[in-house]
């Protein structure tokens, strides 16, 4: 049975979030099944940590690893096949040009005559006329040849340059998914796999994510009457170093990678009141882990280190130096120099990412001046390090102030704050126990970083690439999280890895659009249509812009909001050229009253609508009448005669200036086909006689 076989794999789904991307790679396996598989030629942008695997079959794997491999030299391609074709071509072109004008400099610069350098009598005069004439007429007639050679091999040579060209552009349109070169890495999965007995071929499914792809929603509604057909597009940029070709694709609003804390549910008991239980903390190493290793030094007293580390119940590499200086097995453990570093520890151990029960350690071995191993045990173990540099900082300079004369500088000077450094998170995966044999034995130590040999550098060229792509005109990559969805392609799709946006269409789906035409005569003497459009999509529709037919016809491109499933969406479709609407306004002034102290101000609106088209329409007439303020009792607004009813219209809440608009109303109608429609309204101001209104008591234009 084989023991490590190489497989190849195909991406069958690809999972794209605002920033991100999942990937899920399929592979088979044949019988007899190895011990361990790899799955190759990956990209260098996979993200270690979020490598998962699930295997169907007769097996299950035990194990998983990812790490960097180096293709073989005979498998790898420096240029695909077409760019190297052109290549050579090109090369053959010039050489043919610097040949023939090397040919060319020769004959021209032969000499005709030389010397002759036997004793034999000269030829007769006519003799030698004739060889000089047929010698020229020769290197004429060749010198010619020369030439048509020349210019055609100049010509094939510009005709090889030119496909040489086209193949580097294509080559460079096609993306940066190739094959490794030689002397570049890739990345490789492992799986430690278990066959059960008389297993055959089995299915391995990996999943890992990669940083570098982005989307942005865009859409399309085609209106057919009363139906329309919603479209969900999107754009997509990655620069992942492979390329999508015919996989599954989904659109997730969701975060692909987000901290949570879980809260600590505390047991609740029906019975006697019980004491609450000690909160979590340090606690002591057990004494006597120093023990574990004394048969092993008695065997090799040359080999290994008396500061031999330990793992304490909580899974935290320490120091034995701090059992050996007399740490007791349980109870308090913090001496009189170290109390107050530990009131400070217990103040910020709160907000630390890293477990508590390392600080104490620490704490207590700078209390002895440094002597203890239980910091250098921390720091070797790679979990604590990082995390007790800026208590380390802290307790130092309280041990200036304790040790400096009252009344001094040092005394009254605030500790300076720690440098922010960025702590890591505790990487479980990455820990190595060390051997008996390494000065560090007992401890779990960070596995060492593989040479990468600028791997991670390129990966954070790629990222840098897609973060600073600027997103389409209209589109928007931020969204609320109110609820995370999905969106699925209906089919397969191709997304180049290149970085820059492509255009996709994901799905489509049928609903109902109803168009309807608003009008505000007050401000514009023209009729807008707007189509009302349901979101037919089981998922929300985000921020993005939206084209828009009318029977096959481009009207325009607007924007979309927000809209949860089965909201619908309003749509502008521009001026409809073929409804007519004039606004007219009557005034005339009255006295009133027992004694003629009031004066009333009549106001009389007529709005004249005309349908041109040969549909009935249903139509929307915002109009607007004075308001008084509140407590201002001198002023009196009463409305007249209404014909027909409208009813008060208030604006969404997101419009602008919407808190300002108030005394609005509306009309709701309908207008037949090629009919007109009158509406009217009137309304009544009443003041004192010997006032007048504020820019005069007409009130309309």
């Amino acid at each position: 049975m084989p023991e490590v076989d190489a497989v190849q794999s195909r991406i069958e789904q690809v999972t794209v979030f605002a920033s991100g991307a999942r990937i899920r790679r399929v592979a088979t396996v044949k019988a007899p099944l190895p011990n361990r598989v790899r799955i190759v030629d990956l990209p260098l942008a996979v993200i270690d940590d979020t490598v998962r695997a699930a295997v169907t079959g007769g097996a299950i794997a035990t194990a998983i690893r990812a790490g960097l491999t180096t293709p073989a030299g005979g498998g790898a391609s420096e240029e695909t096949p077409d760019l190297r074709a052109a290549r050579v071509r090109q090369e053959i072109a010039k050489s043919e040009v610097q040949r023939l004008e090397l040919s060319l400099d020769r004959l021209v610069h032969a000499k005709v005559m030389v010397e002759d350098p036997s004793e034999e009598a000269p030829a007769a005069w006519g003799a030698v006329l004739a060889a000089r004439r047929a010698l020229v007429s020769f290197r004429a007639e060749r010198q010619l040849a020369l030439r048509q050679q020349q210019a055609a091999a100049k010509h094939e040579l510009e005709e090889a340059q030119r496909a040489l060209d086209v193949a580097s552009e294509r080559d460079h349109r096609s993306g940066t998914s190739r094959a490794a070169k030689a002397h570049e890495q890739r990345k490789h999965v492992e799986l430690d796999l278990t066959a059960q007995e008389g297993a055959g071929d089995v299915t391995i499914h990996i999943e890992y994510q990669v940083a570098a792809a982005r989307w942005a929603p865009n859409y399309v509604a085609r209106l057919e009457g009363e139906g329309a057909r919603f479209e969900l597009r999107a754009v997509v940029a990655q620069n992942s170093g492979e390329d999508w070709t015919g996989v599954a694709l989904q659109l997730s609003t969701a975060e692909p990678d987000q901290f949570a804390v879980l809260p600590e549910l505390h047991p609740q008991k029906i019975g006697r009141r019980q004491a609450e239980p000690a909160k979590r903390g340090f606690r002591a190493p057990p004494a006597g882990a120093e023990t574990l290793y004394a048969d092993y030094k008695l065997r090799f007293p040359d080999q290994g280190s008396t500061r031999s580390g330990m793992v304490v119940g909580s899974g935290y590499p320490v120091g034995p130096a701090d059992v050996a200086l007399g740490a007791p097995p349980s109870g308090e453990v913090w001496d009189e120099d170290s109390s107050r570093s530990k009131d400070a520890y217990e103040e910020q151990s709160a907000d630390m990412p890293y477990p508590p029960s390392a600080m104490p350690v620490a704490a207590k071995s700078m209390a002895r001046g440094g002597k203890g191993g239980g910091l250098a045990g921390a720091i070797a173990g790679g979990i604590a390090g990082a995390a007790a540099a800026p208590f380390m900082l802290a307790q130092q300079a309280v041990s200036k102030r304790r040790s400096a004369p009252e009344g001094s500088a040092a005394a009254n000077m605030r500790p300076e704050p720690a440098p922010s450094t960025p702590t890591p998170r505790l990487d479980y995966g990455n820990l190595r126990m060390q051997g008996p044999e390494s000065a560090q034995r007992g401890l779990l130590v960070p596995a060492p970083p593989p040479d990468d040999t600028g791997a991670s550098h390129r990966v954070a060229e790629a990222i840098a690439v897609i973060l600073r792509l600027p997103l389409p005109p209209g589109h928007h990559a931020s969204w609320v999280h109110t609820y995370d969805y999905a969106f699925a392609s209906d089919g397969t799709v191709d997304v180049k890895s290149d970085g820059a946006w492509q255009s996709l269409a994901l799905t489509a789906r049928a609903g109902t659009a109803k168009i309807h035409h608003v009008a505000v005569p007050r401000e514009q003497d023209d009729v807008f249509r707007v189509a009302t459009i349901t979101n037919p999509f089981d998922g929300p529709l985000l921020p993005g812009p939206i084209d828009v037919y009318d029977r096959g016809q481009f009207l325009l491109t607007s924007e979309v909001d927000s809209t949860p499933p089965g909201g619908s969406v309003d749509v502008g479709l521009g001026v409809d050229p073929l409804i007519k609407i004039a606004r007219n306004a009557e005034f005339h002034e009255e006295v009133a009253g027992m004694l003629r102290g009031a004066l009333k101000l009549f106001h009389t609106i007529t709005v004249d609508v005309e349908n041109l088209s040969p549909r009935a329409i249903d139509l929307e007439v915002r109009e607007r009448v004075p308001v008084t303020r509140e407590g201002d009792d001198d002023i009196k607004v009463k409305l007249a005669k209404i014909d027909p009813a409208w009813e008060r219209w208030t604006p969404d809440a997101d419009t602008p200036q919407h808190a300002r608009l108030r005394g609005t109303y509306r009309w709701r109608v309908e207008v037949a086909p090629r009919a007109k429609k009158q509406l009217r309204a009137g309304y009544e101001v009443e003041i004192a006689g010997k006032n007048e209104l504020v820019g005069g008591n007409r009130r309309e234009p």
